[in-house]
């Protein structure tokens, strides 16, 4: 029996699960179990922490955290994951209100501006440009992507009309692409509605075509801006709804809600 802790953040969701609530280690044949929306819990993917011990007073400085995506991969970061697992903690064992994640990319800063309604706000360090290329779909399209890595890889394409047909179409077909090399890449089909809006469509190389990205939502806006496109505080709407994105130089804040779907129940695996 595992137990576990269901989340969402517009729609993104996720699975908590403590190292101690599990009888045998994570791999990815049990994340893909408990993320499949038939045959196990469903979610698009699982959070794996504290990997740190909590004490009775509070917390480390940093408390560890993994990230899974829901087909069995280990993600280097997630913003709408990194802000949920705050929220999680801040429930159950922290009084502070700012305390660090250490994920795979490295430490995140996050901070809870409110607990009803959930609202939390994470620091997700230097978005870096790897520049623009072009690739021929195999209709003979040519599209050009920009390229970001902000702890994760991201490849934003800028389209009169960001849908989720395109996401499912050029999204699945260039997240794989060879160029992008073995892992792939996130991809991002984004539309600049005003200098302070954008519309966004997503396709992630490790769960497919999601409602929501906090990651996403943050390589999106930093291209827009580098772009000339939008101002530095952004609001990016989703299917799953809104976040809002601060860009400080090339340091990016993002802003969101997130909510406790079911919360310490189990899963017999």
């Amino acid at each position: 029996m595992i137990r576990f802790t269901k989340m969402q953040a517009l729609g993104n969701d996720y699975l908590v699960v403590e190292p101690g609530h599990l009888e045998r280690p994570i791999d990815g044949a049990l994340v893909r179990q408990l993320c499949d929306r038939h045959f196990g819990i469903g979610a698009d993917g699982v959070l794996l922490g504290p990997t740190e011990r909590i004490g009775e007073s509070g917390a480390e400085t940093t408390i560890g955290l993994r990230i899974f995506n829901s087909d069995g991969s280990e993600c280097e970061k997630s913003g709408n994951g990194l802000r949920m697992f705050a929220a999680y903690l801040r429930r159950n064992y922290l009084p502070a209100d700012k305390f660090v994640l250490e994920v795979l990319a490295g430490d995140c800063p996050v901070e809870i501006i409110s607990t009803d309604p959930w609202e939390v706000s994470v620091d997700m360090g230097m978005a870096e440009s790897l520049g623009d290329m072009e690739l021929e779909t195999p209709e003979g399209t040519v599209i050009p992507f920009h390229r970001v890595d902000i702890g994760n890889p991201h490849a934003v394409a800028f389209v009169p009309d960001a849908t989720e047909e395109l996401a499912r179409s050029v999204g699945a077909w260039a997240a794989h692409h060879p160029v992008f090399g073995p892992h792939g890449t996130n991809v991002q089909l984004c539309t600049a509605v005003d200098r302070q809006t954008l519309k966004l469509q997503i396709w992630e190389r490790g769960a497919g075509y999601t409602l929501a990205s906090g990651s996403s939502s943050c390589a999106a806006a930093y291209s827009a801006f580098r772009a000339g496109y939008v101002d530095r505080s952004v609001t990016v709407t989703m299917p799953g709804g809104d976040v809002t994105v601060l860009i400080d130089n090339d340091r990016i804040h993002l802003q969101g809600r997130c909510e406790f779907v079911a919360h310490g129940s189990t899963f017999d695996s």
